[in-house]
This record gives C-alpha cells, sequence and structure tokens, in this order.
C-alpha cells in the first residue's frame, strides 16, 4: 500500500529546531536502506525459491531499518535516558505512545509508524498525567529526537482512508526515529556500561589505595619511625574526597593517580625506616605508662609542659562552650533531681558529623557501635592524634565517647568537608567549619577533654546537637543560594 508522506513541521507556533531536521534527516536515510535491503532480499529469495524470514522481535538489529523490539529499545532508553537529556516521565509518556502501536516489532519498510492517540486518550495511558505535563513531555521527546511530530493543517491526530478504506495519510506522533536510531543507542549503552565498569573498578582502587595508606601511615607514626610522616598525613587527608563529589571518570582516575603516588612515596619510606637501625631513647624520656587493660608497659615521649588548643565545644544552640566551662554531667550516682543523661544514639552521631563515613574504605554500611569505635580508631592517627592520648581519653571518657569526640574533631578540623579558608587584610588565613572556628590542634583538644572528664565528667550531647544544627543551618543556606 502507497502512503503519502505527512508533513513535519509543527502546527501552530512551535518553530523547527536543528535536532528536528537531523533526525527526519536519520529517518529518511534509514528508511532507504531498509528499501534497498528488503528489494535485495526479494531478489535472493527469488532466485533460491526460499520464503523470506520474518524480522526478528526478540532483540534490536544493528542494521539501520532493521526489526526492533519496541519494548526491549525503551529498557535501553532508560538506561541512557541522562545522555539523552530526558526524565523518566518523558520515557513513560513515550511507552504509553508506543502501546498504541499495535506491533511489536517495528520496521521502516512496511506500515507508516505514526500514532494518532487523542490527549484524553494518552492521559489514560500515562496514569493521569495532567495535560499541560503531559505536552510538555511530548515536546521533549521531540526535541530529544525520539519521535517526529507530524501535524494536520488543524493540528488533528487522524488517519485519512483511500478509496480502499485504508489509511493513506495519518497525522500524529512518527516512531520511526526510534528504528532509524537502534544502532545509535546500543552503541551508546555499550559506551555506558564500559564507563560504568570503569568508575566501579576505579572507586574499588581508590577505597584500595585509601585503606593501605591510612594503616601504613598509623603504623609509623604509632611506632615513631623516621620519615616525612606528617606531610604524608596531611597529603593523605587532602586526598580523602568523598567519592560522590567525584562526577567523572577523569577526576576517580586523578584521584587514584595520586594516591598511587602517594602509595609508592609511603612504601619506599617505610621501607627504609625499617631497614634502617632503630635508634636507642635515653632514660630520661622513657616514661612508662601503664594501662588496667593490658599486661605490658609502653614507652613514649610526653610533654607534661604541653598545653592544649583549648577549641570550643559548640552548644545546642550554637554557642561556644569552653571545654573548661559548665556542660551537661555524666555522673556516677543519679540525683533525685536530675535524671541520667540518655547514651548518643549512632544516627545523631552520624547525622552530625558525616565525614567519618567517607573514610570507612570497604564500602559496607556503617550500623552498629562496635564498627564506629574501629573506624574512629583508624582516623585517629590521620588527625595526628597519638595512641597515648587516644587511650588517656579512653580511660575517661569511655570508649564511645572517645570515638564520639574523634567524629567530632573530624568534623571540624581543619580538613573538615565543610572548611572555608579566609584570609584577612593582614594576609592572616583563618578556618572554619560551617561558621565556627575550625580546631586547629585535634590531639590537644582530645587531652583537653580528657582532662576535664578526669575533674568533672561530661556528656557530648550538646556538641553533637550544636554541630547538627551548624550543618543543618549551613546546608539551608546553601540551598538557598
Amino acid at each position: 500500500m502507497t502512503h503519502v508522506e505527512a508533513t513535519t513541521s509543527a502546527f501552530g507556533r512551535r518553530t523547527v529546531t536543528r535536532a528536528q531536521i537531523e533526525t527526519q534527516i536519520a529517518v529518511k536515510d534509514a528508511r532507504a536502506a531498509a528499501q534497498r535491503r528488503a528489494r535485495g532480499e526479494s531478489m535472493r529469495d527469488a532466485g533460491q525459491g526460499a520464503p523470506a524470514a520474518p524480522p526478528s522481535a526478540a532483540r534490536l538489529e544493528s542494521a539501520p531499518g532493521g526489526a526492533v523490539h519496541k519494548w526491549a529499545l525503551l529498557r535501553i532508553l532508560s538506561e541512557i535516558r541522562e545522555a539523552l537529556n530526558v526524565s523518566d516521565r518523558t520515557l513513560g509518556v513515550l511507552s504509553a505512545l508506543a502501546s498504541f502501536h499495535p506491533e511489536t516489532a517495528l520496521t521502516l519498510d512496511g506500515e507508516p509508524l505514526v500514532v494518532f492517540p487523542s490527549n484524553k486518550a494518552l492521559v489514560l495511558r500515562a496514569n493521569g498525567m495532567a495535560e499541560p505535563t503531559l505536552r510538555r513531555h511530548l515536546a521533549a521527546l521531540v526535541e530529544a529526537g525520539l519521535i517526529i511530530r507530524r501535524d494536520s493543517p488543524n493540528g488533528k491526530r487522524f488517519a485519512r482512508p483511500d478509496a480502499k478504506g485504508q489509511g493513506a495519510q495519518v497525522f500524529g506522533f512518527d516512531l520511526s526515529p526510534l528504528v532509524a536510531r537502534a544502532g545509535e543507542f546500543e552503541a551508546r549503552l555499550e559506551t555506558l556500561r564500559a564507563e560504568q565498569r570503569r568508575a566501579r573498578f576505579l572507586k574499588e582502587r581508590v577505597n584500595l589505595l585509601r585503606r593501605d595508606l591510612a594503616k601504613r601511615i598509623a603504623f609509623a607514626m604509632d611506632e615513631g619511625l623516621a620519615g616525612p610522616w606528617d606531610g604524608m598525613r596531611l597529603a593523605f587527608l587532602r586526598l580523602c574526597t568523598p567519592l560522590r563529589q567525584v562526577r567523572d571518570l577523569a577526576g576517580l582516575a586523578a584521584l587514584a593517580e595520586q594516591l598511587d603516588a602517594l602509595q609508592e612515596e609511603a612504601a619506599r619510606a617505610l621501607e627504609a625506616a625499617v631497614r634502617a637501625p632503630r635508634p636507642l631513647q635515653p632514660e630520661s624520656l622513657q616514661i612508662p605508662i601503664g594501662n588496667a587493660a593490658q599486661n605490658e608497659r609502653h614507652n613514649t615521649e610526653s610533654n607534661p609542659h604541653q598545653i592544649p588548643d583549648p577549641e570550643p565545644i559548640a552548644d545546642s544552640d550554637g554557642g561556644e562552650v569552653e571545654p573548661s566551662c559548665t556542660t551537661p554531667r555524666l555522673s556516677g550516682k543519679a540525683s533525685p533531681a536530675q535524671d541520667p543523661p540518655r547514651e548518643l544514639p549512632l544516627a545523631l552521631v552520624l547525622e552530625a558529623c558525616p565525614d567519618i563515613r567517607d573514610y570507612h574504605f570497604s564500602g559496607e554500611k556503617l550500623e552498629d557501635w562496635r564498627g564506629f569505635i574501629a573506624l574512629a580508631a583508624t582516623v585517629r592517627p590521620m588527625l595526628g592524634i597519638s595512641p597515648d592520648a587516644w587511650r588517656e581519653a579512653v580511660a575517661s571518657l569511655g570508649e564511645r565517647s572517645t570515638a564520639v569526640a574523634i567524629a567530632f574533631i573530624l568534623q571540624r578540623c581543619e580538613h573538615a568537608s565543610g572548611a572555608t579558608r579566609h584570609v584577612g587584610q593582614d594576609g592572616r588565613i583563618t578556618v572554619t567549619v560551617d561558621g565556627a572556628p575550625a580546631i586547629r590542634s585535634p590531639g590537644g583538644y582530645l587531652r583537653a577533654l580528657a582532662e576535664k572528664s578526669r575533674n568533672e565528667p561530661f556528656s557530648l550531647w550538646s556538641a553533637i546537637l550544636g554541630q547538627r544544627g551548624r550543618a543543618r543551618r549551613a546546608s539551608g543556606a546553601k540551598s538557598a543560594r
């Protein structure tokens, strides 16, 4: 049956775009190729005396104009929709349009692939979508080159039959671009899957390098090995960018390359330090430290005259409270006038201090206190906190509270994700985190908390609630901008 090709200019004030012209050219070329292939197959079948095989609808054909399974194609489009710049609701409208064509296998060498549902029928197929929203998604499909609008002179959609009662002229939405561009969509899907595999490999590589570096640097610093470990620690902290903030493959590859270089440097320094003979410490600097939980005694260097940096702790109203000031107390026994404070929920701590999640390199979900405490112990050397300071804090605050303090210090230190550097008129650089001063000496801050707890035990509720309030206000200010 012959049919008259409908016009492709839109009804009303809609203009023609370059994308529409390119789509029409692609459909024209694909239809011509399909016709040539059909003529060649007819001639070959006539010579062999075998009937022509029906087009396969089980998969997409890579040849232009080949038969395409429309539902398989829609699944492909759902995977590459971001590359096509269409939303999931736009593809839902395309699925509704495709459902009006009676055939599952779409070809360009047969009847025209034009569907002409009314807006009312299309709304019902689109799960009751509002008509203005429907029109917007139809325009997006046309702009993306997935359909062609073939409007009648008055903008109505219908099929005009010929003398034999068959449709000779059809006005509506042409699905031919889906068939014409099927090969392109398959190629895009393969490219996307290759990029996803590459990204997955790079993320695994980054996590493995971070885990290895964290443990090597921690070992070297805890053992007091010679080497530029403090510089490596700072370089490692700068490379602990959350993977969710790395948007493309190039960024992931660059991060993995920097971690590889730091890994090689750490391996060389660690090998040199282990091979070198370890000097004996003078007796005057060997200070025994007892631990009730261990039978061994540790020797370490300590400066009894070191003054910790008294960084302020935020109260629940966002104000600042010095570590030596009065804060909510944890008393050994409950008094009638004051109930004992509740333990901090882990979910609240992670909400207020989310940066510690970025050091959980296993990729598993952080769900219990045991894993959280182990993670805090891993982060501890990255902040430059000595094992002695950790043990003193555990003895005074307890293991859970010490881990919470580590997460809080990480969230408020100069390397936090919310840290902002300001340069004053005198050239002095100050660092703030969510509008509050950054903690400059993590080790001194933890020692100050331990010392205060020994004199008068206190709770970290106020610090965590205050940090959560500051983070929420900072997030709201960014959203407003």
